[in-house]
């Protein structure tokens, strides 16, 4: 079983009269990718910054492998962080910069020289160990703070949307390196951001957030295919959500029409949200659908045409790889699996 390496136990955070992170219970385990996803305000870099060390907690405690750090300053903290703007010494070339913390432990010279050599290499970055920052671009300049931060040899790594003043195809890249990194370094990330892609790409397990409170932890899969409330299924990608009613027998019924589903935690005749996101419903010729509807807008996205569809005056979402006529009436099929239902909050 993996070894617990941090332990949040009823962690609060408040400025005034503003509670910005609300009772926190959340276990952290050695080698684990894992986000805190959640748009702004919700709390998550404020739990990184406590983690850290940066901020002082108002209420609970934080454990790193099983010790209570809330008294411990930050430069104690077997832990390193990349910020949002890299925090890099704009006076220092790459190699001093990424020497520093080295420097600072007053570490042999041989052993810094080595350090810096393979936290270079493994950020792609060898050879450009004289150069000025002002020389790099903003995905290098990322790559050395990355560097700075691996070569202190931290046992956690904490990540506040480093990705985020960089361009799309930049971004994507980084975050294959990134996951890439965190598995040849053996050590625990955690990474905070606001974008869904970012963080169904690159974790283990993700912590969504809003209002200060944790709304739901799972693996990306189980996150995305199984949201627990409705914030959870509109955060992460696109969900249509429609009122329905269970029927028992692992039926459920919406747009007046009854259909067969998996889940069964549920009472005959209660009100349900059926969850079904976009691509999962099958277009089909409108006598062949279960329900049909209008097509009232179309947008190409590239790799598949995103649908606007009038349902009995509900707009659903709908893609497919081939585009009707705006004004077509379509029909709409979905398979059981696909149907996803939750209590109604």
């Amino acid at each position: 079983m993996a070894e617990k390496l941090i332990e949040l136990k009823n962690l609060s955070k408040k400025y005034a009269d503003n509670l910005v992170v609300n009772n926190i219970n959340l276990d952290i385990y050695k080698n684990q990718f894992i986000t805190l996803l959640g748009p702004s305000g919700c709390g998550k870099t404020t739990i990184l910054r406590m983690i850290a060390g940066f901020e002082e907690i108002t209420s609970g405690t934080i454990l790193f492998q099983g010790q209570d750090i809330n008294n411990i300053p930050a430069h104690e903290r077997q832990i390193n962080t990349v910020f949002q703007n890299y925090a890099l010494f704009p006076h220092l070339n790459i190699y001093d910069n990424i020497a520093f913390g080295l420097k600072l432990k007053k570490l042999p010279k041989n052993e810094i020289e080595n350090r810096v050599t393979k936290a270079l290499k493994m950020v792609k970055l060898t050879g450009y160990d004289k150069r000025s920052i002002h020389a790099l671009s903003g995905g290098q300049q990322q790559r050395v703070a990355l560097a700075r931060a691996i070569v202190n040899r931290p046992k956690l790594l904490l990540l506040d949307e480093p990705l985020s003043a960089l361009d799309l195809k930049l971004r994507k890249d980084m975050q294959y390196e990134i996951k890439d990194m965190q598995h040849d370094l053996g050590i625990t990330f955690i990474y905070v951001t606001h974008d869904q892609e970012e963080a169904l790409t690159m974790s283990d397990k993700i912590v969504v957030m809003n209002d200060g409170v944790i709304q739901q932890i799972g693996a990306p899969q189980h996150i995305y295919n199984e949201p627990i409330n409705k914030f959870v299924a509109s955060f992460i990608g696109e969900s249509n959500i429609m009122p329905g009613v269970y029927k028992g027998n692992k039926q459920v019924e919406f747009s007046g029409v009854v259909f067969d589903c998996v889940d069964e935690d549920f009472t005959a005749g209660e009100q349900v949200d059926v969850v079904i996101r976009p691509e999962d419903f099958d277009v089909v010729v409108s006598d062949l659908g279960k329900i049909t509807g209008r097509v009232d807008d179309i947008v190409f996205k590239g790799v598949h045409y995103e649908l606007c569809v009038i349902v009995e005056d509900k707009e659903l979402i709908v893609h497919t790889l081939e585009s009707p006529n705006i004004g077509d009436i379509i029909g709409l099929n979905v398979d059981k699996y696909e149907i996803h239902l939750m209590k109604v909050s």
